[in-house]
């Protein structure tokens, strides 16, 4: 018998095997289910009031003062222990979904084509099994159901406001991959995602005949002049060591084929991706330096937008060794992946308590179905398998993380 060792008591792992046979394919008709009716970030009520009616029926408290759809909902324990952090986001995404499945979206150009309705119905399986058995709950463990990871600013942002890391000391989360196959698990200690912003100018010359440029104020130059001079920010402003990139996403101007016309506005922008929220910081005012500069060099008015979106996502080594730890007792494959500059709204969490998140492959390992980027029309996730692993696996990770932090 495989054994899961903890400072304060041991676990079978066949215990917590059975917990995920009683549960049985419940999580498989969840998933299908939120995958079947997805919705945008921010406008996701019906997924919402699912996600409280099941927690209610549980008889999962439900933590009173969270902003919109986000849903937190938390077990107290008869043992002393930590204050344990479960996260799964639950927004979808705007494309229409080309598989033929029996479970296809039926909201048409929406999908859930990043996982987060397998994420959602694996921190509910989580919820409903601990409640049913609430022996295993040391401290309090916190079901965190976050509204808007795809969309800037956040959900987690805002569930930071609303004040629930004051109650939580730990946060883990994964996120399925289905670039993967099942039976592999990416954790990293340390930076994992970036801190992005995004940048915007509306740029404003003055119109006029192509033939008498002396009396116009082409915004043009001024615009190419940002378009260059914002690319050269990670070569003459950032340490050649750090990882930057600032890109220049869209340029907007003029009638395409109407050449005589000089247009009197511009409109162009961007997005930059670090590190290090720090470098964030500084890679932002410069750019905001340069739109307002050059615009008054040019005498063109500008008006400058400033997102500052999710913060650099970084992995507490004790998290992060919980994770591996559990992962290797499984038989599951763990790698580490290097950072990457793709963002993670986790990364707020991870800002103000230790936190970790790992991707858990769920990608087809029989080759039947083609293993899938995310944010595709076709993403496909083997959830007859992979669903109840990791169920298994968080399951595993909660009461290693309440037995021994």
């Amino acid at each position: 018998m495989l054994l899961l060792y903890y400072r304060k008591r041991v676990i079978p792992m066949t215990d917590v095997k059975k917990l995920v046979e009683e549960y049985g394919d419940q999580i498989i008709k969840n998933r299908r289910y939120l995958h079947a009716h997805p919705e945008l970030s921010f406008q996701e009520t019906n997924t919402a009031a699912w996600i409280r009616d099941h927690l209610t029926k549980a008889g999962i408290e439900l933590m009173p003062g969270i902003t919109g759809n986000s849903t937190v909902g938390f077990l107290k324990g008869s043992q002393p222990g930590p204050s344990i952090g479960l996260r799964a986001d639950f927004d979808a995404l705007g494309l229409t979904e080309t598989n033929d499945l029996p479970y296809k979206s039926t909201n048409p150009g929406v999908m859930h084509a990043c996982g987060h309705d397998a994420h959602a119905s694996i921190l509910m399986a989580v919820a409903e099994t601990l409640a049913r058995h609430r022996e295993l709950v040391r401290g309090t463990v916190y079901f965190v159901f976050e509204q808007g990871e795809e969309f800037l600013p956040g959900g987690a942002q805002q569930l930071v406001k609303d004040g629930i890391m004051d109650h939580i000391d730990y946060m883990f989360a994964i996120h399925v991959n289905a670039s993967a196959p099942l039976g592999q698990i990416d954790i990293h200690d340390g930076v994992r995602f970036a801190a992005v912003g995004t940048y915007d100018f509306k740029i404003r010359g003055k119109g006029g005949h192509g033939g008498f440029p002396h009396k116009a104020n082409n915004p043009i130059f001024a615009a190419s002049e940002l378009v260059n001079d914002i690319a050269l920010i990670p070569a003459l402003k950032c340490d050649p060591l750090a990882n930057c990139t600032v890109s220049v996403s869209y340029l907007h101007c003029g009638v395409e084929g109407v050449a005589n016309v000089i247009p009197e506005t511009v409109s162009m922008g961007g997005c930059v991706r670090v590190l290090d929220t720090d470098l964030r910081q500084s890679v932002m005012e410069e750019i905001e330096r340069l739109g307002n500069s050059i615009c008054a060099a040019h005498q063109c008015e500008v008006k400058t937008t400033m997102v500052y979106g999710y913060p650099a996502c970084k992995n507490d080594a004790s998290c992060v060794s919980i994770m591996q730890d559990t992962a290797g007792a499984m038989g599951i494959t763990v790698i580490d992946c290097p950072p990457s500059l793709g963002a993670e709204d986790f990364g707020y969490f991870s800002e103000q308590k230790p936190a970790a998140v790992a991707w858990f492959g769920m990608g087809d390992p029989t080759g039947t179905h083609e293993l899938t980027p995310h944010h595709n029309p076709k993403f496909y996730l083997y959830d007859e398998k992979g669903l109840p692993l990791a169920l298994e696996y968080m399951l595993s990770v909660y009461l290693k993380a309440a037995n021994t932090l």
